[in-house]
């Protein structure tokens, strides 16, 4: 009886939107290879959907007909920039319209891990506080708390089953995750693989790949080898 499988895994050596077009590769492969029919993709603009869409209707695509999820942030979700001063991040008009026509589901609600803030500061938090979980998966890259709260909110919405094999992606980070419900997360949310993620976080930490990885002449094996294997009979 199989005991063990062996699976490829991506680190890279930054963070953030440089990685979309390679996430969205690995996921949509993972998929195939794992017989997943959905992908949960987080998105800001919904740029990551559309690269999937365009990825798997390709002419000469191999890739079977997979369901895509879009989850975005909250209406009224506050963005800063790099001089703290407020910007609008929203999907844009061209991808809502990508959205409409494919019939592809797009997600808009408070995420799991944001408390509610009281109205004044220092006195309490409403509802179950569930930002320390999201501290702690911020230990893989910042990027995995949004996949893992993009499965929840697929699945507290109702489009993606409870029990279900999902990836979810953002634009650096992909995984493979058996699908619960909020309520459920700490007793049944599972990830199941990490498909890929930065190994430097350069936007979360400011660290540096040339202080990290000083020895550029011989660079660590950065990249799983071996084939994607799919997932045992009783995953599915």
């Amino acid at each position: 009886m199989q005991d063990q499988f062996t699976a490829p895994i991506t680190y890279y050596l930054q963070e953030g939107k440089a990685n979309l077009r390679q996430t969205i590769k690995i996921a949509l492969e993972a998929a195939k290879a794992h017989n997943v029919s959905t992908v949960v993709i987080f998105t800001s603009q919904g740029e990551g959907v559309r690269i999937a869409h365009d990825t798997i209707h390709a002419p000469n695509s191999q890739l079977p007909d997979i369901d895509l999820v879009a989850v975005t942030f909250p209406q009224g979700f506050q963005f800063v920039d790099d001089k703290q001063q407020s910007v609008v991040v929203d999907i844009s008009p061209e991808n809502k319209d990508l959205l409409g026509r494919e019939n592809i589901p797009l997600v808009r609600a408070h995420m799991p891990f944001h408390p509610i803030p009281p109205f004044f500061k220092n006195r309490g938090v409403l509802a179950n506080d569930l930002s320390l979980v999201e501290n702690a998966l911020n230990i893989f890259g910042g990027s995995m708390s949004l996949c893992v709260q993009a499965v929840l909110m697929a699945c507290d919405a109702g489009i993606v089953p409870i029990g279900d094999h999902v990836i979810a992606c953002t634009s650096d980070t992909a995984i493979l995750a058996k699908a619960t419900c909020t309520t459920r997360l700490l007793t049944e949310f599972i990830v199941r693989e990490i498909l890929c993620k930065p190994a430097i976080f350069d936007i979360g930490m400011k660290e540096n790949k040339e202080t990290v990885l000083p020895d550029q002449n011989h660079p660590p094996t950065l990249e799983g080898e071996g084939e994607i294997k799919a997932l045992p009979e009783a995953f599915e």
